[in-house]
């Protein structure tokens, strides 16, 4: 199985999201894996120009370092994509990455079968295979419904249902060494999601595990407001 780890967090091995990727990679057990830390990249914004669409098809015009990205996309079974919340979406350069896969699309369009949108562009590649997990913390006390602009980004990427998501509240926490007990417990039901993930499905009661806020909600915002000096 080859994996694929999209770190698009700019603090790159810093990041609190990465920790969870990583449990959820040991989880996994031993498997080709390439990681690709988005914040080391030289990556320039897309155009517009549909250069790779008309003038060189599948390939874009701007010589950066998004050409190794598409070719370990296409090279992946499993694409995870590692990063935390920033304003309800994305950080900026993994969304200059996202919008730079267009030469892995055709410009013809297509109507769509899922009910996603009013219409698609049909992939340039076979990708019908290929598996996604979406693995993110963010500094609200929980992930609950902050991550709606992400999901409906990737319902028109991956198609709905076709992709798995760990979305952890208080993400700040797992830098914190007093708390330590608490978040390796976290990372273990991580860990396990991944092999249950690798076997066939993250079961209910590990997604209940993960679903679980790390601290009380009053406490945690108490903590989070005074780091701020709110009182």
């Amino acid at each position: 199985m080859k994996i694929l780890v999209i770190n698009g967090s700019p603090r790159g091995k810093g990041s609190n999201s990465l920790k969870l990727t990583r449990a959820f990679l040991e989880g996994i057990g031993e498997h080709d894996v390439k990681e690709i830390g988005v914040s080391e990249l030289t990556l320039l914004p897309c155009k517009g120009c549909f250069g790779c669409w008309r003038r060189t098809p599948g390939k874009c015009v701007i010589q950066d370092d998004m050409s190794q990205v598409i070719e370990a996309e296409l090279w992946a079974d499993i694409i995870i994509w590692s990063f935390p919340l920033y304003y309800y979406n994305v950080p900026g350069p993994l969304k200059t990455l996202i919008d730079r896969q267009l030469p892995m699309l055709l410009p013809y369009m297509v109507d769509r079968k899922d009910g996603i949108g009013s219409g698609s562009h049909p992939f340039r590649y076979d990708m019908s295979g290929k598996r996604h997990i979406l693995i993110s913390t963010c500094g609200f006390y929980s992930a609950d419904k902050n991550y709606d602009s992400i999901k409906c980004m990737f319902d028109y990427i991956c198609g709905k249902g076709n992709y798995e998501t760990i979305f952890c509240g208080q993400g700040e926490l797992f830098a914190a060494p007093g708390l330590k007990e608490r978040t390796d417990m976290y990372l273990d039901a991580v860990k396990k999601a991944g092999s249950e993930y690798i076997s066939g499905g993250i079961s209910d009661a590990t997604r209940a595990s993960l679903n679980e806020l790390l601290i009380p909600k009053d406490v945690y915002e108490q903590m989070a407001n005074a780091s701020w000096g709110a009182q």
